[in-house]
């Protein structure tokens, strides 16, 4: 289960590990400098760096603001490195730091989003991205604020269906949007970053493009590898390849697999009892199997719980008369890698052969292909 707006989050950054790159000539670079000016300072006398991670920020340096405004910011980086420096609730400066970095920073207090960085262009591409991505940020927050006034009581399935359209809408523009960015710099380290916004939704071509860019101008990026794990995966389970197999116990204990229902139409549904939405599919669910499962269509349910007792109650109270197996490591299922989940509801709809037919089938989406597949 994700939230509406994590997709425009600044924090959403790639799976890295906090190893360093390989790079042979790494040792050479004497660090980075930044000289800046903070113009309406007020009371800010200080400003920090931060490395972007996926457990937070990382200081990288702070600075005293002088009186006059000019800060100087040192540090030495292994290799090249996505940064920030959280100014306030107002916006980040984007930065791409190199090991050997020297470049000329002024900001604006007042309006910190329309910094001028000089230097490398990567910092000229990141602050196109930013921005781009603040705006949709902030068209999030507009429908939010839309439909702030609505409960629990009176939000109706019209109202449910209103804004799940809208956020779509804005999603599917948001995506749109960066990929129109990306086409004006494919061979950026810009885009690499902006990958992680795509993923996984964009096409696997695209992504595929970006990776090879990334592979052939950063190949010893931890950021290029990172990408290539998830295109690789993403190719694992894109639409026509056989879906990796999966073995689990089921609420007996007794072991289930994948490959145990081959010859059947199988739909996988990730899901966990702890997860409003997919809770929220399961009647849904109900009807489809019920209607379908004479004809040779079957649902493995792969729950994403940690507590048995939990997930048991769940399946019984919502009354799933199909296949269930969990490892009971949430998260940290192998299988989340293995599938490229980054967000529940996740379902994969496999032919009888075991091929991949369908990815993210939900609701009417799913009821359509299972008619077009039974012909009713």
């Amino acid at each position: 289960m994700k939230n509406l707006f994590i997709v425009f989050s600044l924090f959403i950054v790639f799976g890295l590990t906090q190893t360093s790159c390989n790079s042979s000539d790494s040792k050479s670079k004497k660090g980075f400098t930044i000289q800046g000016k903070l113009k309406n300072a007020g009371t800010i006398n200080s400003l920090a760096l931060h490395e972007l991670t996926p457990t937070g920020l990382v200081l990288l340096d702070t600075a005293a603001v002088g009186e006059d405004g000019s800060f100087t910011m040192q540090g030495v980086l292994p290799e090249r490195t996505f940064c920030i420096i959280r100014f306030n609730q107002d916006g980040d400066i984007a930065l791409v730091v190199d090991t050997n970095a020297n470049f000329n920073l002024e900001i604006d207090a007042n309006q910190p989003t329309e910094y001028v960085v000089s230097g490398p262009e990567e910092n000229l591409n990141l602050k196109k991205l930013f921005n781009l991505n603040n705006s949709f940020f902030k068209l999030g927050q507009t429908i939010e604020q839309r439909f702030a006034n609505y409960t629990p009581e009176s939000m109706t399935s019209e109202v449910e269906t209103e804004i799940r359209n809208a956020f779509d809408s804005l999603q599917s523009a948001h995506q749109n949007g960066l990929m129109e960015l990306v086409e004006t710099m494919p061979e950026s380290f810009t885009a690499l970053f902006a990958s992680n916004f795509l993923l996984p939704d964009a096409p696997l071509s695209f992504l595929k493009l970006i990776d090879d860019n990334a592979q052939k101008n950063f190949p010893y990026s931890k950021y290029s590898n990172v990408l290539h794990t998830k295109v690789e995966t993403l190719m694992k389970t894109d639409i026509g390849a056989a879906a990796p197999e999966i073995t689990l116990s089921d609420p007996f204990g007794k072991s289930i697999s994948l490959s145990s229902l081959t010859g059947k139409i199988v739909l996988i549904d990730f899901w966990a009892s702890w997860c409003a939405p997919c809770r929220k599919d399961n009647p849904k669910n109900v009807l489809l199997y019920n209607k379908y499962k004479s004809k040779g269509f079957e649902i493995f349910g792969v729950s994403l719980d940690d507590n048995r007792e939990a997930w048991i109650e769940a399946i019984n109270k919502d009354k799933l008369l199909w296949s269930h197996g969990s490892d009971l490591q949430k998260w940290n299922s192998p299988l989340v890698g293995k599938y490229g989940i980054d967000a529940i509801p996740y379902t994969v709809l496999v032919d009888k052969e075991g091929k991949i037919i369908a990815t993210k089938l939900r609701g009417e989406a799913l009821e359509k292909k299972l008619k077009e597949i039974f012909g009713f």
